[in-house]
């Protein structure tokens, strides 16, 4: 059985109500006068909160700037109030808000500079006696990401984070919910949902979207309905705002409490349903003293890692890599754009090298508009600061294409880097079977919640035989499992060669393709057109390979998206394995293409 945790409702309105003047800083209001600040937060306790937010959210070193006051100042003594109200037996969070500032490239602050804001805060927090951090009202998921990047690598608290989304399904700066649980859910915090902008009614089929891709423990903590443009209030009273909040019940959210225009009556309400879930059957959003008291040791808990993606699996919950506008899921097959990478291709060898950025940003939205579902982001070369271009080369793509990115390199400085400037969740690739390797990297990959691409081969090279790739498929797989990495993150490149010098390894490939399908029930991975180098007509081969290779398991072709012949082969596969639903997308594609002749 789980137990509701019971959140607290608004501080800004509360604090309103109690002097604060328009436009004044709560956080300084709350040094001034702990006692009004103590006697709300009492109140809460007093109506029922399991969990109060101490009156921190602006305490960062940007918004304190000029006031006299200090981060550490401000954090301990509105925690150390929190403390006093809260008792023996309520947990007190270190409640954390949005620094104000956009981040590059919209804006002007770093991602260092941004994690180590968050830093701060996180490390004054823990000290003060915070018992979780939470990171609400949120609206940019890179934001969010070195947030909790800087929580969980210098802090050993639960992480909760939740985001404002608005009526359409996106934050204000344009993040999907489907992206925030995805990269979240990777990243490893201890829960996740939302809070502020809209009422219960309102958020709960965001939070229905929410628990598709993530099996968390679930938080809501909406406003009082929505804002009366007559008044400046909000809508609902305490009733109707717990009738609302009733259908969370069932859908197995495990924290919920009130945001802006909620007060202590409001959660007074609210613990009735508490009482109620107490004794209703939980599902898997886990305990409470999950939720509060998460192992910190860089392992997944017991029990975390997941079932194979075969026809015994129980576990419904997407999968996918994403940018924060766009999300890419694993059900089908997704086209890699092998464009922007040096290898083979003169024209990009010479950008890179001339630091031609804008040449490079062509390639990308050449490639979006051609149908590629993820971006390749290979950079290296002889002589260029790989990993400093890297971290370039993804923000600039982000700043203009929305697709989700892969991380192509062999250097664990380059992989971190890109991983770090990826405003959502990505995919690395590429790590082989040497052990060196899969102890530099797979940390990497575990730390910001990837996906990888594990490669057939090891210091002895590829294995000619099918039978030889699956064994090194096994390693890589048992390797990241161990790590913690969960099993459908885990995609093999079973590794193409060319037929014009190794004719034999085409059927090997096929072959080792169908086994890590069948067998490991894992997502497959080929780079293509190397089939056909060196020959005539090589789309002919790239094609025929292509196809043969869809029908033995490949659902991520890495492909030039600009050649129709490849695409046109792609909708095809789709549309015969049922992917493409009444053969819409095919008919879409060639709805301009002249009416072939029937025979006569």
């Amino acid at each position: 059985m789980s137990k509701l945790i019971l959140l607290d409702g608004a501080m800004g309105t509360m604090l309103q109500n109690a002097g604060l003047a328009p436009g004044g800083r709560p956080e300084i209001f709350g040094l001034e006068h702990p006692d009004i600040l103590e006697e709300i937060q009492r109140k809460y306790v007093e109506a029922g909160s399991d969990v109060i937010y101490a009156n921190t959210f602006g305490a960062n070193a940007h918004k304190l700037k000029g006031t006299g006051h200090s981060v550490e100042e401000v954090i301990s003594v509105n925690v150390a109030t929190a403390r006093r109200a809260a008792g023996e037996n309520v947990r007190v969070a270190l409640d954390v808000g949005p620094i104000g500032e956009l981040m590059e490239p919209m804006g002007t602050m770093s991602f260092e500079e941004v994690y180590e804001t968050y830093r701060e805060m996180a490390v004054t927090g823990e000290q003060a006696g915070a018992d979780l951090i939470v990171f609400e009202t949120m609206t940019d998921l890179y934001e969010v990401k070195a947030a909790v990047l800087a929580a969980r690598e210098n802090t050993k608290l639960p992480v909760w984070v939740t985001m404002s989304f608005e009526a359409g399904g996106r934050t204000f700066t344009g993040t999907l919910v489907s992206a925030m649980a995805a990269t979240l859910d990777g990243l490893g915090v201890d829960a996740m949902g939302i809070n502020c902008s809209l009422g219960p009614q309102e958020i709960f089929p965001m939070i229905e979207e929410m628990k598709k891709w993530t099996d968390k423990p679930l938080i809501v903590k909406p406003n009082a309905g929505l804002p009366d443009p007559f008044t400046g209030g909000y809508n609902i009273d305490a009733e109707e705002f717990v009738r609302q909040m009733r259908p969370y019940l069932s859908l197995g959210v495990s924290m919920v409490g009130g945001c802006c225009g909620t007060t202590p009556e409001f959660i007074a309400g609210l613990a009735g349903l508490a009482a109620e879930a107490e004794s209703a059957e939980t599902d898997e959003a886990g305990t409470s003293d999950d939720v509060l008291s998460p192992e910190r040791d860089g392992k997944e808990k017991q029990g975390q890692i997941r079932e194979p993606l075969n026809k015994n699996n129980k576990n419904t919950r997407l999968r996918g890599v994403c940018s924060s506008r766009k999300m890419v899921d694993f059900g089908g097959v997704r086209v890699i754009g092998e464009r922007i990478n040096p290898t083979g291709k003169k024209r990009f060898a010479q950008a890179l090298r001339e630091h031609d950025i804008d040449y490079i940003v062509e390639q990308a939205i050449d490639q979006a508009d051609a149908g590629a579902d993820i971006l390749d982001i290979n950079v290296g070369l002889p002589g260029i600061d790989e990993a400093e271009l890297m971290t370039e080369v993804v923000q600039e793509v982000q700043s203009i294409v929305s697709l989700p990115l892969q991380i192509d390199s062999s250097d664990p400085a380059t992989i971190e880097a890109g991983l770090r400037a990826c405003s959502g969740r990505a995919i690395v690739n590429s790590v082989n079977a040497e052990d060196e390797v899969l102890e530099k990297i797979l940390p990497i990959v575990k730390k910001y919640g990837a996906a990888v691409v594990g490669l057939t081969m090891d210091k002895s090279g590829i294995p000619d035989s099918a039978e030889e790739r699956f064994r090194l498929a096994e390693k890589i797989l048992n390797t990241a499992l161990a790590v913690g990495i969960p099993r459908e993150d885990v995609l093999i490149d079973c590794l193409t060669l060319t037929i014009s010098a190794q004719q034999e390894q085409a059927v090997e490939t096929l072959k080792a393709v169908r086994m890590v399908h069948e067998k490991l029930g894992l997502h497959c991975v080929l780079g293509v057109s190397n089939i056909s180098f060196g020959l005539p007509k090589r789309i002919q081969i790239t094609t025929n390979f292509l196809t043969q290779a869809l029908c033995c398991g490949l659902d991520f072709p890495i492909v030039n998206p600009n050649q129709e012949e490849v695409m046109d082969t792609i909708a095809a596969f789709r549309a015969l394995s049922g992917e493409d639903a009444q053969c819409e997308a095919y008919i879409e594609r060639f709805a301009d293409e002249p009416d072939e002749k029937k025979n006569e």
